[in-house]
């Protein structure tokens, strides 16, 4: 079966403005269709409408410098891929919305303005029911488990400390695990989620734990610093979630540039460049896996103390 996703013109709506996030939002309007009613009588009746805002914060725009006109194609290309993902998913609603900020986006803008489409009028042809769910029982049941090892995780830690360790910007991010990555857009998708998922801690407590003075200091290191006063301290657990970090630093647009990629592949035992991203995506999967449940057996064995 294939949809058609198709765009408007955007518009900058407003600007964000809160304690926790500042900076700019554009609104595009968009609408759905299966390409077979197009044409046919019922076209105009079986369109699906709906408005998607993507928003972006100062901070992360200081990192990018994107200007005005930059901007929308930019939140545009990121929104269109959510757009994209949310309908093979099923789960697209009249209202979406997005925010890119540091702690969910790589340090770069990634994509080239100049290589990106008009907005206004641009459409996307959609194969829906192509991506498939990991063929593998023993994978489906390895993404269920990394899901509930990150709950006992958060259980363990708010008992002591009354806030959870593991934060997530997005909850689809979590359905990602469930999915197989056969192309290297999948793969690049299914990466960032998992960037996302293993880099987006609770950087306020592991601050005030830690009582780190460091403003430099990011997630993973500050993660690493609360470990540290455990005697069953495992410096692999913040080792491996730095080589996912920089995985998905150098893949795809930057490639070997960013320091530290290749070795990083090198870390897993993937081959670079990638060939076989179905293989690729299950060994970080697995390493993911094999660090949460390191970190487990350290933050339960101390539970068992106090």
């Amino acid at each position: 079966m294939k949809k058609i996703l198709s765009f408007k013109e955007p518009t900058c709506v407003e600007t964000l403005s809160s304690s926790l996030r500042e900076g700019t939002q554009y609104r595009f309007e968009f609408s759905l269709i299966d390409s077979s009613v197009i044409g046919k009588p019922e076209e105009k009746s079986e369109t699906f409408y709906g408005e998607l805002l993507v928003g972006i914060t100062i901070e992360l725009n200081i990192d990018w410098r994107l200007d005005d006109k930059e901007m929308p194609k930019i939140l545009f290309e990121y929104g269109k891929r959510h757009l994209v993902q949310k309908v093979k998913d099923g789960s697209i609603s009249d209202k979406e919305e997005l925010l890119l900020a540091t702690s969910n986006s790589p340090d770069e803008c990634p994509y080239d303005v100049a290589a990106i489409e008009n907005p206004d009028g641009a459409k996307v042809e959609i194969e829906v029911g192509e991506e498939k769910i990991m063929e593998n029982l023993s994978l489906r049941q390895l993404a269920s488990s990394i899901i509930d090892r990150r709950d006992n995780i958060n259980a363990i830690f708010h008992q002591e400390h009354k806030r959870k360790l593991i934060e997530l910007l997005e909850e689809r991010d979590l359905l990602q695990f469930f999915r197989d990555a056969q192309s290297q857009e999948e793969f690049s998708y299914r990466l960032c989620a998992l960037r996302n998922a293993a880099t987006n801690l609770n950087i306020g407590i592991l601050r005030k734990i830690t009582e780190s003075t460091d403003k430099q200091a990011g997630s993973i290191a500050l993660l690493d610093a609360y470990l540290i006063q455990y005697e069953n301290y495992d410096s692999s657990i913040a080792e491996t979630l730095k080589q996912i970090n920089r995985i998905r630093q150098g893949y795809p647009v930057h490639g070997d540039r960013v320091d530290g990629v290749i070795e990083a592949h090198k870390h897993f035992g993937i081959e670079y460049p990638i060939e076989n991203f179905g293989n690729a995506w299950k060994i970080l999967l697995l390493n993911y896996w094999d660090t949460l449940e390191r970190l487990y057996q350290i933050i339960a064995a101390k539970a068992k103390t106090i």
